[in-house]
């Protein structure tokens, strides 16, 4: 599995506290042995949201690529998604 992340997500994790960095580290880890951890999103096809915190991390699946698109606050998440 390839793992991808956009420039907004390096933005976000840069600002990210150590445990929202454990947390997140151990989501992609898990990413790796199994494609489909957390919820579906149903407005975005292959996007799938994990909640840490009042955050959400959300990654897409595309065959054999991750692409990990945000972690940001809810309201910000879903907002622009949707």
């Amino acid at each position: 599995m390839e793992i991808f992340s956009t420039a907004s997500f390096d933005k976000d994790f840069r600002k990210a506290t150590k445990e929202e960095v454990k947390r997140i580290n151990a989501i992609v880890e898990g990413l790796k042995a199994s494609n489909f951890i957390g919820k579906p999103l149903r407005h975005a096809k292959n996007t799938y949201s994990v909640r840490i915190g009042n955050k959400r991390f959300v990654y897409n699946i595309d065959g054999s690529r991750i692409l990990l698109i945000f972690f940001k606050s809810r309201e910000g998440v879903y907002d622009y998604l949707g």
